[in-house]
């Protein structure tokens, strides 16, 4: 097994663990609290994915997408959030990197809703 291999089933197993964590209804509440922000409107996007029951996607992309919304929406991850400034550096990256590696995906998705 290559490293690339290694670090992709690490990244899918705690995207698992992280998932399975997921509730909707704290995403929710932390979606109100943070509208404000600057990548509210990636992390809104995110979550109407994963929530849409109309729209199909792979399980490893709902797994990945949910892992990462739980990240940011749990206050205790690498950088904690009450940390003025940085607190959600992590997050914004997480965030970032989900986007990034799932672009694909987010475009088929703004098509399919007519965004395009």
């Amino acid at each position: 097994m290559s490293l690339d291999k290694e670090k992709e089933q690490q990244a899918i197993e705690l995207s698992k663990k992280l998932a399975e964590q997921f509730d909707a209804e704290e995403t929710e509440e932390f979606l109100e609290y943070h509208k404000n922000e600057k990548w509210y409107d990636d992390f809104l996007l995110l979550f109407k994915m994963i929530t849409d029951k109309d729209f199909k996607m792979k399980s490893k992309t709902k797994m990945v997408i949910a892992g990462a919304l739980a990240y940011l929406v749990f206050p205790i991850d690498i950088i904690p959030d009450f940390i003025p400034i940085i607190g959600f550096l992590d997050d914004i990256f997480v965030l970032n990197f989900v986007k990034n590696a799932i672009a694909d995906e987010i475009e088929r998705y703004k098509e399919f809703k007519g965004e395009k």
